[in-house]
């Protein structure tokens, strides 16, 4: 095994698992966060965490 799958394999371990949106307890403006992110001109996953929390209802 080469080092870049070994660095592969170590970065799958340390990953979580996804969140369901089932599992999700808060509501959330999804609407009103993607548009805010539209008009900064970035992605929603390049807002602060502090932007995202923002559109927690």
């Amino acid at each position: 095994m080469n080092g870049q799958m070994k660095k592969y394999k170590e970065s799958l371990v340390n990953t979580p698992e996804p969140i369901l949106l089932s599992q999700i307890t808060q509501k959330m403006d999804m609407r009103g966060l993607i548009h805010y992110a539209r008009e900064k001109g970035v992605k929603v996953a390049q807002l602060t965490e502090r932007e995202r929390m923002s559109f927690l209802k």
